[in-house]
């Protein structure tokens, strides 16, 4: 039997954001394939309590788990200065005279606990979310004969890029990136990108889902339009964009359902939105709108709620940057638009045309088939995991 050690920083059982979906199907596969699975995550980061870890064992998605935190607590201040917050201090490259132009999640508390692990276990693969916590494996002698992964998420440097000096921050994303054997790239464009400067194999791993039990078996909607979004920057700022140049153009009776914390974000308040929190499975909702919104005018990789979308063969409008990731650009289910009056028109187009509405959902669902079906998916990880 194969071994894994899986570090993801956040809990993937909070499915409230595309990168816990993300990681929670790559358990997903090495739990089919009859890996042992050690999972390790960091307190803080991932808002772990002990009912979380609890439930997260009972869920079986690894053998063994290990939730480190990367700070002491606070307890003795004296402590927590010397033997933590000063040494990590140099430790991390923070330093005014030194100053890192890109993330560093790791701290010299964190590091240690997670080499001691490593001397306890032998792994044939170590598998690293995030670049900004790679330096986990650098100058690592405990990775042993292990096959080194890390799996990149999102392009952080164009996240990062108002906050930054670029082309600091992107020659370090590219040195982190290739400390490993193997990076896995979840949009086609960011797999151009790594793959040009990385000297290691950068393989595409699209983002992949089950296919759902049923599809449109529900023939009267209770909504016109679903809108999934978490509450970061991203989202706030297309959201805005959406309720300030696009819903005031709708007609009133359009029924609008927006899920997730982006709620907690907006202000906008009428009769014919729906506004949903959190849902534990989305698939009744999907099962009950008409089409899908992806309001997107910034931010990196693939848009899980477009590929979730798709699944269903629900018809997407969204911006330019809703179809990033997406492997085909085009007769993929999706209508694009970054101006407001058209991506109106693109809304209304599917609400009123039944011949248009269905040609988009036949491409919707033949573009999920196609690239990010999870058995399809799995196919593809063999080759890398499988050996």
């Amino acid at each position: 039997m194969k071994k894994v050690l899986f570090f993801m920083p956040d809990n993937p059982l909070k499915k409230n954001a595309g990168n816990r979906t993300r990681a929670l199907s790559m358990l997903g596969y090495f739990k089919s394939r009859n890996f042992e699975i050690d999972f390790v995550s960091e307190y803080y980061t991932g808002r772990w309590n002990e009912t979380d870890i609890k439930a997260f064992e009972q869920a079986s998605l690894a053998d063994h788990t290990y939730v480190i935190k990367k700070k002491p607590a606070k307890k003795n201040i004296l402590y927590y200065l010397l033997f933590y917050k000063l040494p990590n201090f140099f430790y991390s490259n923070k330093a005014w005279f030194f100053p890192l132009q890109f993330p560093e999640l790791v701290t010299l508390r964190f590091k240690r606990a997670f080499k001691k692990i490593l001397k306890k276990n032998d792994y044939d693969y170590i598998f690293i979310n995030y670049a900004s916590w790679a330096t986990l494996v650098e100058h690592n002698p405990l990775t042993k004969k292990a096959v080194t992964v890390i799996d990149t998420h999102d392009f952080i440097t164009a996240q990062l890029q108002r906050k930054v000096n670029i082309g600091q921050s992107f020659k370090e994303e590219i040195r982190r990136i290739s400390l490993f054997d193997i990076a896995l790239a979840i949009s086609v464009e960011e797999q151009y990108i790594f793959s040009q400067f990385c000297k290691n194999k950068v393989v595409l791993a699209p983002m992949m889902l089950d296919k759902p039990k049923s599809i449109g078996t529900i023939e009267e909607k209770s909504f016109d339009l679903i809108y999934v979004a978490s509450d970061n920057i991203h989202n706030q700022k297309s959201a805005d964009w959406f309720f300030n140049e696009v819903y005031p153009l709708l007609p009133a009776n359009v029924q609008i359902c927006v899920i997730g914390q982006i709620n907690e974000h907006l202000s906008i308040k009428a009769p014919n939105i729906t506004s949903v929190n959190f849902v534990e499975d989305l698939s009744t909702y999907y099962l009950n709108a008409k089409v899908a919104l992806c309001p997107m005018l910034t931010g990196t990789g693939t848009k899980i709620k477009v590929v979730e979308a798709l699944s269903y063969g629900m018809p997407v409008v969204c911006n330019t940057r809703g179809i990033d990731g997406l492997i085909d650009k085009n007769n993929n289910g999706c209508l694009v638009s970054d101006d407001a009056v058209e991506f109106k028109n693109n809304i209304m187009k599917l609400l009123t045309d039944a011949s248009a509405y269905q040609k988009q959902a036949e491409n919707a669902l033949a573009t999920f088939n196609i690239s990010y079906e999870k058995e399809i998916c799995y196919k593809n990880l063999d080759k890398l995991f499988q050996k």
